[in-house]
């Protein structure tokens, strides 16, 4: 959550977009391990959408001026641990 808070989302997309993940990445607050996904800004309804990682989406989205933010579940889950490592 905190990430999504620090790359600028409000709480409320940031909340939803932990939700969306739960569903097909369950061992993300275990392990850390799953996919690469990234949120793309949907012009046409307002809002951000999660999709799986991928590099020429993500480069065409960017052409468009479109923001293109990523939820790297290993990086996100890695800064986590250390952060509580710390406390």
């Amino acid at each position: 959550m905190s990430y999504w808070l620090s790359v600028g989302l409000s709480f409320d997309i940031a909340s939803t977009t932990l939700k969306k993940l739960k569903d097909p990445e369950p061992e993300l607050f275990i392990s850390g391990k799953g996919k690469r996904f990234m949120l793309l800004s949907e012009v046409q309804e307002r809002s951000l959408k999660l999709v799986e990682s991928n590099r020429k989406k993500a480069i065409a989205s960017l052409d468009e001026g479109k923001p293109v933010i990523t939820v790297w579940l290993e990086v996100i889950y890695q800064q986590l641990r250390q952060k509580l490592d710390k406390n």
